[in-house]
């Protein structure tokens, strides 16, 4: 069995990351922000780099709130996004659960970003497959084929975790794999758990 994980709002925060970035600029942007992004990555048809698709969504948030848009607030959020810090509990549970199963990242972003937020910490993960490695950005259904055609794993093998159902969790549950919401922010599915920790506790 392998566990496969959403990265970004999941296992590492970027919630508070991009959101207490975008308090700098103005007043309670985050909500509309990340509806703009995923706006973008629910319609994109070709794959261009998730630091665009940032620069992107904050530009249009911007233009809405009659704000100015800077290059030095795009690029400082790009920044931001890429050193978002893991949960707590994310730390823990995967360091418990590396000792047993196979653990894999699908993530919406770009190589090097990726490196950059997971700096130090890359031995918790025996795949980390992004949208630049499969040319599609969730919740595009071959964002998962490819990346389990990279892991050379079969679906009946897997366990896809997310905090999202419209980012990760309808298309992978469609595709018949077993999936798990993390409950970071109130969304219902089949089957939940409150983070990592309690994920491990199952399995």
């Amino acid at each position: 069995m392998i566990f496969t994980f959403d990265l970004y709002g999941t296992l590492v925060d970027w919630n508070s990351s991009i959101g207490n970035f975008l308090d700098l600029i103005g007043k309670d942007l985050r909500e509309d922000f990340f509806k703009e992004e995923f706006k973008i990555v629910k319609n994109i048809k070709n794959f261009i780099p998730y630091s665009s698709i940032l620069k992107e969504a904050l530009k249009n948030v911007l233009k809405r709130r009659s704000i100015e848009y800077r290059d030095v607030y795009g690029d400082s959020l790009v920044l931001a996004f890429a050193k978002s810090t893991f949960f707590p509990d994310s730390l823990l549970g995967l360091n418990i659960l590396k000792n047993k199963y196979k653990i894999g990242v699908i993530s919406n972003t770009e190589r090097s970003l990726v490196n950059i937020t997971m700096c130090g910490l890359q031995y918790l993960f025996d795949f980390v497959i992004t949208a630049e490695d499969t040319g599609f950005y969730k919740p595009n259904e071959m964002a998962f084929i490819k990346a389990w055609e990279i892991m050379k794993i079969e679906k009946n093998e897997i366990v896809h975790v997310s905090a999202y159902p419209e980012y990760d969790l309808n298309t992978s549950d469609k595709l018949g794999v077993r999936t798990i919401l993390i409950d970071r922010y109130g969304y219902s599915w089949k089957e939940k758990v409150k983070n990592i920790v309690d994920l491990v506790q199952m399995f």
